[in-house]
């Protein structure tokens, strides 16, 4: 009776794995029309398209004595990458190192001051030249947004929950080294 039962369980264990190996193949017309389908990855927005506005050597004044430079590259498909600096006086008292990165999925701004961890903030806007980026749990800045005005300056504007907004108007000057 024990070798009954015994050779029962065997037969049922390979019964039971056979048929779930045969629920999880599929037909072999389905599996090549699923492998015949393109794969369908776009860029969620071409910066190169979309972000050119942003490009180039500006320059601007935030209070009496302190000057901001920002460098922006030109956008490749997927990325761009620029440097800010503060001088009061001529001299740097900060300085800024961001990016914004495209993928598949989304859009994201992230920007370190002197050496912090970057802080990221994904897009959640583009219309023409304007652009605004957001990330809801930080304090401030929530909001990151850059338009280009009718006279061709570049205004960055950063705001945020209970504080006042901080905004810049930055005219195209020429790169250093050029």
């Amino acid at each position: 009776m024990q070798k009954v039962w015994t050779i029962g369980l065997a037969l049922g264990l390979v019964t039971g794995v056979a048929s779930q190996v045969a629920a999880q193949e599929e037909p072999p017309r389905e599996r090549r029309r699923e492998e015949q389908k393109p794969k369908d990855v776009k860029l969620k927005l071409r910066l190169d398209q979309k972000l050119k506005f942003m490009a180039g050597c500006w320059e601007g004044t935030m209070g009496k004595d302190q000057i901001v430079e920002e460098i922006w590259t030109n956008p490749s498909e997927n990325l761009m990458t620029s440097t800010t600096r503060y001088l009061n006086k001529g001299r740097a008292v900060s300085y800024e190192f961001s990016r914004i990165v495209s993928t598949d999925t989304s859009v994201t701004f992230s920007a370190s001051t002197e050496g912090k961890p970057f802080d990221s903030y994904e897009m959640v806007q583009q219309v023409d030249d304007y652009v605004v980026f957001e990330n809801k749990a930080k304090s401030f800045p929530q909001r990151i947004i850059y338009r280009k005005a009718a006279d061709g300056s570049l205004i960055p504007r950063n705001e945020g929950e209970g504080q006042t907004s901080i905004e810049v108007r930055l005219s195209k000057v020429k790169c250093p080294g050029t």
